[in-house]
């Protein structure tokens, strides 16, 4: 009676393991379907992002044909350090090169008023960026577009792409 009741167990593991291998291959079908589909329509959608090429890194294209869908985030950059203590955080190009030499942090400020929102902005692989945003700190209007979180409390945005929306 065990012997029939572990070999059931075993049949009805081998029939899910075997229809979730299925599922994954249609599922990567699809995927792969839809990606060509987009990838036909979007370089009509390349023509409306513009990107100075002083600015544009390999991966910045590369994101640009992945999120030409995205809207921008807009906002300024500022000194973490200043704004905290009272300041309104404002730093000009090269103040904010040194300060992101030395490590103090440079974040993205949104909204205003009590709308006001910092995020701290992260490269795709992880890296803190404040040496990009530190190019954009005398902007007016900085648009990043990324995706973005909260860990612990924290706004965090994985920046696929930071320009100049001045």
């Amino acid at each position: 009676m065990k012997k029939i009741f572990a070999l059931i167990i075993a049949f009805s593991f081998l029939f899910a393991y075997t229809n979730a291998q299925e599922a994954t291959q249609k599922t990567i079908g699809t995927q792969k379907s839809e990606t060509q589909k987009t990838e036909q329509a979007k370089p009509a959608e390349k023509k409306t992002i513009q990107i100075s090429p002083s600015t544009t890194s390999e991966k910045q294209k590369t994101a640009t044909k992945t999120s030409a869908k995205t809207k921008p985030i807009k906002g300024t950059i500022i000194s973490f350090s200043d704004f905290v203590i009272g300041g309104k955080g404002a730093v000009t190009k090269d103040e904010a090169i040194q300060l992101a030499e030395k490590g103090s942090p440079l974040v993205f400020l949104t909204g205003t008023g009590k709308n006001q929102k910092i995020y701290f902005v992260f490269n795709e692989d992880g890296s803190f960026a404040g040496k990009n945003l530190a190019r954009y700190a005398s902007n007016k209007a900085v648009g990043i577009i990324g995706k973005t979180k909260t860990v612990k409390g924290m706004n965090i945005i994985i920046a696929q792409i930071i320009e100049s929306m001045d």
